[in-house]
Parts: structure tokens; C-alpha cells; sequence
């Protein structure tokens, strides 16, 4: 049976400390997402007020560690190298003006056609400035 792509969730909680009203813990789960190829990554942005998720960006994916590949051709074995997923930024999407309060979710959301395998760490941002960089692991499909 073919691999049918997904959605993977990823929460981003920022928890704000009230003996210091302007500090926030960044929480991610899972710690290190694993997707594959043609799944979708939803990031949820919570515990910020609306003033301040809409600032907040994801990107700028960097293969750190391909996955191993080979090419078979006149040569014997040959090292593949692996394409990066290019330069991207996905803005959190506000919910609609209805959405009560308490409710409210803050979505950025990525499909990874077609992208190299491997270990990739990318940005979580607030406006230009990088607040945390965690993993992802890009798998190939299941056949």
C-alpha cells in the first residue's frame, strides 16, 4: 500500500513566567519532529497574545546531515548529494475574528515535496531575530 502524507503537528508553547511579567519559556513538542517526504508540518503557536504571534515566523531549513545515497553507474558506487529545501518563511496565520479568545491558534504550515532526505535544523523566528533552532528529520516515503 502506498504512504499516504500527513499532517505533523508541531506545538510551540510560550509560557509566560509571572514573577517576570515579560519573559517567556519556548516550549517545543515534539522536541524533533520526524516527517516524510510529501507530509505537511503545521506549526501551532500558543500562549502568546495576538499582538505578538502575528510576528512570529518559520523557516530557513539547513541540511546538516544528508541522508546516504549512491548512484550505481560505469564508475562503480557513487555519492549522491542531497538537495536542500530552499530558503522559505511561513508567517503564523491568525485566526479568524470570531475565534473566542481562549480558543485562538496560531498556524504556520509547510509541505515538504519532494524535499532531501536527511537531519535539518530550522528557524523559529520573532520578526528577523532567531529565538530557537530545532530538528527535523526528512525520511523518505514507506513503499
Amino acid at each position: 500500500m502506498p504512504y499516504i502524507p500527513v499532517q505533523r503537528i508541531v506545538t510551540v508553547e510560550f509560557v509566560n513566567d509571572p514573577r517576570r511579567k515579560q519573559e517567556y519559556d519556548v516550549r517545543i513538542t515534539p522536541e524533533q519532529v520526524v516527517v516524510r517526504d510529501g507530509d505537511t508540518i503545521v506549526w501551532d503557536v500558543q500562549g502568546l497574545p495576538h499582538s505578538l504571534a502575528k510576528d512570529v515566523s518559520f523557516g530557513v531549513f539547513e541540511l546538516f546531515e544528508p541522508a546516504p545515497r549512491v548512484r550505481s553507474g560505469k564508475k562503480g558506487l557513487q555519492a549522491l548529494r542531497t538537495k536542500e529545501l530552499p530558503g522559505w518563511s511561513a508567517a503564523v496565520q491568525l485566526p479568524a475574528k470570531t475565534a473566542k479568545p481562549a480558543n485562538r491558534k496560531y498556524r504556520a504550515t509547510l509541505r515538504l515535496n519532494k524535499a532531501g532526505l536527511g537531519y535539518y535544523k530550522y528557524a523559529i523566528k520573532f520578526g528577523t531575530e532567531v529565538i530557537i533552532d530545532p530538528e527535523a528529520e526528512i525520511r523518505g516515503p514507506r513503499t
